[in-house]
Order: C-alpha cells, then structure tokens, then sequence
C-alpha cells in the first residue's frame, strides 16, 4: 500500500473533488466562505461552470492552529521541554526556535502549538482489523486500536483541529465531509475513526496535513 495521495492546495486550505449537482454558490454556502474567494483561490473564469471531477481548494473557515511553513505542528505536552521536542522529531532546537519565532524556550506550557521545522517521513494511515497504523517509509510502524464503520474508503488528512474549550479534544478531519480520525470525547459522526483519548493525543502529534488515509 502506498497512499500516495497529491495534496497541492495552499496553506489554509484543503481540496475538494467536484461532486454531480455541485455549484460554486452551493460550496461557498457549505463551507462558509464566498463565491469571489473561491473563484480567486482556484482561478475560475465562469462561476456557472463545475467540471465533475474537478479537484478545487476551499479555504478554511477557521485556522485552530498558526501558519507554518510545513504540514505539521506540535501539541505541547506537560514535562515538554524544547529539547525532549526536538529529540522527538529528529531536528535541532534552533530549527524548532526559528520556526516559532517569539516563543520562549523556558516558558512551555501545555497545549501550546508549535510549528514543527521539518515534517516527518512520508507516511499513511492504515486502518483494519479495528486497528489504525501508521506506515513509514522506512518501514517502521505504529499500531493502534480503534473503532471504524468504513470499508474500502480512501481519503487524506486535511485540517488537525482541537478545541480547546472543551477540554483539547482533538480532530484529525478528512477530505469527505465530517468524517475524522477522532478521540471518543470529540466524536461528531457515526462514520469517524474513533480512538482512545490518549491514543489520539499520540496520532495527533504524528501525522501532519496531507497524509493519506485507506481502510480496508
């Protein structure tokens, strides 16, 4: 399995596949945004005019976390030092520093978002047997339990989201309309990928924007 999924909308954005009876003033409606914003971000000429199968970018309507210059971003943990967060990801803290510049290294607190300087190895998302892994390129692999309705679906991550007024509970939302990888505590569909709240705070962390999905 390769998951190699294209992903080439811009930051703040995620792309959607051009569905029968789609319209431009129905999308804008759906996800919160307007027809002139979309018609900019994908270079439309004919606002009456959707090809079916067509992949276009919808603009976020909320951003939960900072612009980043990668994909990935870190939830800071309680004990997390700069230097446990870099050892973490394999890069320096001064990669770390740069890409968040006005953070204080000796003032962490937990739940603060960080911008991660490099994005770990390319990496998909597994998921049967009630058990979601994560596939390295290198092969190396990380198992978790979890619950699923779907079969034979394939998708991509394309917005982490947490909230933190209810507790942190996080989000990792896909292409297909409210369908996520999700903690119990944040559950929204009957067809979300479930996991353990502690579990999901690991997969949060681990699996940037863009990452290709597949159950089977």
């Amino acid at each position: 399995m390769s998951c190699n999924i294209e992903w080439n909308c811009p930051p703040g954005s995620f792309p959607y596949t051009v569905r029968p009876g789609d319209t431009l003033y129905q999308l804008a409606k759906r996800f919160e945004t307007s027809v002139d914003r979309l018609q900019e971000i994908n270079s439309i000429e004919d606002v009456n005019v959707l090809n079916i199968g067509d992949v276009l970018c919808i603009p976020e309507p909320l951003q939960y976390f900072p612009t980043c210059k990668t994909s990935n971003y870190y939830v800071v943990n309680k004990g997390d030092t700069i230097f446990s967060i870099a050892a973490y990801f394999g890069v320096s803290t001064a990669q770390i520093m740069y890409s968040n510049i006005g953070i204080d290294e000796n003032n962490l607190y937990e739940g603060m978002i960080l911008c991660i300087p490099l994005a770990p190895p390319r990496l998909c998302v597994s998921i049967s047997d009630s058990t979601l892994t994560l596939l390295y390129n290198s092969g190396d692999k990380a198992a978790f339990p979890c619950r699923n309705t779907l079969k034979d679906f394939t998708s991509q991550v394309v917005q982490k989201q947490i909230d933190t007024s209810f507790g942190g509970r996080k989000r990792l939302n896909l292409l297909v309309p409210d369908i996520a990888i999700s903690s119990l505590s944040a559950q929204r569909s009957d067809n979300d990928i479930i996991l353990s709240d502690n579990d999901m705070d690991k997969v949060f962390n681990l699996v940037p924007v863009g990452t290709g999905v597949e159950i089977n």
